[in-house]
């Protein structure tokens, strides 16, 4: 068995127009779009997961998390406080509670028609800058669907009965 070099054409500096293998060289006009490609995937990727992840916490919970969620948005679950429900010029404020921690809203645009007192309300926003136990609202959500009663149904009974609001709560300060 013959176990010496070859020699011939393409060895020694000869050039045979053949590349070795393992060695083959890409176009920068490919690379370029390949990475351009590579981004715009990412991008679009990340956008989708951003606005699909925001975060859902109980009104006890969000007070507890205040300092680490900051003005981060997020959904926000409680219960209408009776007698705390004011028109604004541009929408309505009133008070939440869950686990007996209430939180004061400033809802941005008209609620919707079921939205009253001692009914449970899913916010999406976020609290304020000014530091306060004030959130800043501009979706509210007040009725599931049939669909979701039957899926959650554990859910919605602990939300029912940890979201109610003692007869003696008063409202908070503002």
């Amino acid at each position: 068995m013959e176990l010496s070099p070859r020699t011939g054409p393409g060895s020694e500096g000869e050039s045979s127009g053949v590349m070795p293998r393992g060695k083959r060289r890409v176009s920068l006009p490919a690379l370029v779009v390949l990475i351009a490609v590579v981004a715009i995937g990412g991008f679009v990727v990340v956008q989708a997961l951003g606005s699909a992840t925001t975060f859902y916490r109980n009104a006890d919970e969000a007070v507890a998390q205040r300092d680490s969620l900051g003005q981060k948005r997020f959904r926000l679950q409680g219960t209408v406080v009776p007698g705390t429900v004011e028109q604004t010029g541009n929408g309505v404020s009133f008070e939440i509670a869950y686990n007996g921690v209430p939180v004061n809203i400033r809802h941005v645009g008209d609620p919707p028609e079921m939205f009253k007192e001692n009914q449970a309300v899913l916010l999406e926003g976020h609290f304020a800058a000014d530091g306060s136990n004030t959130y800043d609202s501009d979706l509210m959500i007040v009725k599931h669907s049939e669909v979701y009663e039957e899926k959650k149904s554990d859910r919605l009974k602990e939300a029912e009965q940890n979201g109610q609001v003692p007869v003696t709560t008063a409202r908070s300060g503002s």
